[in-house]
């Protein structure tokens, strides 16, 4: 400890120098580690994010660009049955957070619902066609017995929805098994997206009756065409069997 009040006696000058080269270094590190963040974090401005959730994506980058934000997008989309195909599912931060300006904003896109075609089940044996859709991760609905004069006792004649349509996961399917022999019952064919005059020659031709017609309104049909019909089409009927019609307003 007494060497360092000698040195400073012979040598005042070098250990000046190195006494403020010190201080220098201290200064600087405590201004750059301590003080700019604390000043930057004052000055830097900061903004509500908006919410961008089920805008497209061109229009949700744009909203937040011009906020001031930056975009980044997460690797993989996911499947949503609420948020339409190509549109922000997830965002985060969530809207309403408080960032500061620049920050980077990660968006998840939506892929949509996720949908499946209905297998053609035509000709399968009921278990067959339950674990064909199970593996398409489709529900087993109704089993509606249907005559055909083909297709023997137990057999599937077809699905509802149809073959090839695009369904929800975890949908369920009926199923139309046959009976066996018609014994002189009549075949109702399909009438939708029939003309409800067209549909009413159709059943009156075959020897059915036209039962119940509800309308309902929808945008994107014209008026008067079948939507849906009871019995359903592909069921073998007794003569005068009223068909119910449900119709666009």
């Amino acid at each position: 400890m007494k060497l360092l009040p000698k040195f400073i006696s012979r040598r005042p000058v070098l250990f000046a120098v190195v006494f403020w080269i010190f201080a220098v270094i201290a200064i600087a590190v405590a201004v750059n580690w301590f003080f700019m963040p604390l000043i930057a974090g004052r000055m830097a401005k900061t903004m509500v994010v908006p919410e961008v959730v089920n805008l497209p994506t061109d229009e949700a980058e744009a909203v937040l660009k011009k906020a001031g934000l930056n975009v980044k997008w997460a690797k993989e989309g996911r499947y949503s049955g609420d948020i339409p195909a190509n549109h922000v599912l997830v965002q985060i931060p969530a809207a309403g957070r408080t960032v500061k300006e620049n920050r980077t904003i990660l968006l998840t896109l939506s892929k949509g619902r996720h949908e499946v075609s209905v297998p053609d089940l035509r000709g399968a044996s009921q278990r067959q066609a339950e674990i064909s859709l199970q593996r398409l991760e489709l529900l087993l609905g109704s089993k509606i017995e249907g005559a055909h004069t083909e297709i023997p006792k137990g057999v599937v004649i077809r699905t509802d929805p149809e073959a090839g349509k695009k369904v929800r996961i975890g949908s369920k399917i009926n199923l139309i098994i046959s009976s066996g022999n018609s014994s002189g019952k009549i075949l109702l064919p399909n009438l939708k997206e029939m003309s409800l005059d067209k549909a009413r020659a159709i059943i009156d031709s075959l020897g059915f009756k036209v039962g119940d017609i509800i309308t309902i309104q929808v945008d994107n049909k014209l008026p008067n065409t079948v939507l849906e019909m009871i019995p359903k089409p592909g069921e073998f009927l007794e003569p005068e069997t009223p068909i119910d019609l449900t119709v666009a307003e």
